[in-house]
């Protein structure tokens, strides 16, 4: 992976980090599922360790894949949420080459509007460099 790129995996990271304090930590993964940066919430005592976090990405990524097949009858996907007792997960594409893999704290009650309105946004502005 080029110096370049990384940088750019980084920076959007951080960026999305910034956003609220609920974020706990973003990944950005390539098609193939493996994680190409990690940014986590200072402090975060992580719940899954980088092995874990990996397959996860992985199977997300191939699930996501799994659905192509539909998106001629219900659009591309925005992003999808998992929630779960302990925090929620969200994937979104940046591209058909790159995704953003994120976690919120489960008790943010604006998660929607969080990935709408600024997380998504954020991504839309970087795209360029993940041509």
């Amino acid at each position: 992976m080029a110096n370049r790129a990384k940088d750019h995996f980084e920076s959007l990271s951080k960026e999305i980090l910034k956003i609220s304090p609920s974020l706990r930590w973003i990944a950005i993964a390539d098609s193939e599922g493996k994680i190409l940066n990690i940014t986590r919430r200072e402090g975060l005592d992580p719940l899954m360790n980088l092995e874990e976090n990996q397959e996860y990405t992985l199977n997300a990524i191939t699930r996501h894949k799994s659905r192509l097949k539909f998106e001629d009858k219900l659009g591309k996907l925005v992003y999808s949420l998992g929630k779960y007792e302990k925090l929620v997960r969200i994937v979104t594409p940046i591209n058909n080459k790159y995704y953003v893999l994120l976690t919120i704290d489960v008790e943010e009650p604006h998660i929607d509007s969080i990935m709408k309105e600024q997380i998504i946004p954020k991504i839309i502005d970087s795209t360029k460099y993940f041509e």
